[in-house]
């Protein structure tokens, strides 16, 4: 358990969540930002991974990563967060300076989170961001031309309507499972506290975050009823439909889709 009560200028009047009991629904390392800015305003923060990344060890990616480094593609289209932080990691890990990638290879984020990611874990500007996620939208508004060389990461249960639509378009794609995803474990006894009443919001910022969510629940003897009261914070609309989708009760979904936007929206709810 970490809990952070902050003595700096940023708890002040303005913070309505001194004391509020914030449960992170994914890995500690993805979310530290998250996990600052709560407790910045005052807020206890507890972690509840859902989601185990194992990347796969056979350097597909590496070695896709290190063509396009070396110019060979157009496009890097990134579909999740999650993928941007295994691509980062595998950039680091073949040494690849994301300063010295050609400015001929544009990156496509398909999710605000993911395009944030992309940012802070790979170090690349997203040059292509849809505000619709479907496969054809994506597709058709990326404008690839015939030939066009696009390099497309997932994970291996990721579905292939993405890649048939980029395929659609003339383009030359090519798709790597970079990793793959299992139930999360470790954290904090996040189910037990939602038992006693002692958290009082879940924040989920992936819709694969609300799946995996509910089968570790499920799978540690806890059930959604534990959640009747309390506030289910989603980052997006995406999010927030997987939520519904599962028969969870959305308290919130910020007008910005952002982390900072999450916890504004948060610190309002208790107002």
């Amino acid at each position: 358990m970490t809990t952070t009560i902050p003595n700096s200028a940023t708890a002040t009047a303005h913070s309505n969540l001194t004391g509020v009991r914030v449960a992170i629904t994914h890995d500690k390392e993805q979310t530290q930002d998250q996990a600052d800015l709560f407790a910045a305003l005052g807020a206890e923060i507890y972690y509840y991974p859902c989601i185990e990344i194992i990347p796969f060890d056979d350097k597909d990616l590496e070695n896709a990563l290190r063509e396009a480094s070396e110019g060979k593609y157009d496009w890097l289209v990134l579909n999740d967060a999650d993928t941007a932080w295994v691509v980062g990691d595998a950039m680091r890990a073949v040494g690849i300076d994301p300063n010295q990638i050609p400015r001929r290879l544009k990156v496509a984020t398909i999710g605000c989170m993911t395009e944030i990611y992309t940012a802070e874990f790979i170090g690349l500007e997203s040059a292509f961001a849809p505000e619709v996620y479907t496969p054809q939208f994506v597709a058709e508004e990326l404008r690839l031309k015939p030939g066009d060389r696009v390099l497309l990461p997932q994970s291996s249960t990721t579905r292939a309507g993405l890649a048939k639509c980029l395929h659609g378009t003339g383009a030359e794609v090519t798709a790597v499972n970079a990793y793959r995803t299992m139930i999360g474990k470790g954290g904090d006894p996040v189910p037990v506290m939602l038992w006693e009443g002692k958290i009082d919001v879940l924040t989920f910022t992936f819709p694969t975050a609300v799946r995996y969510f509910v089968k570790r629940l499920e799978y540690e003897g806890g059930a959604k009823a534990m959640l009747d009261d309390v506030c289910i914070a989603c980052i997006g609309p995406l999010t927030a439909a997987a939520a519904r989708e599962y028969g969870f009760q959305v308290s919130l979904t910020p007008q910005q889709h952002t982390i900072a936007g999450l916890v504004e929206a948060v610190n309002d709810y208790f107002k």
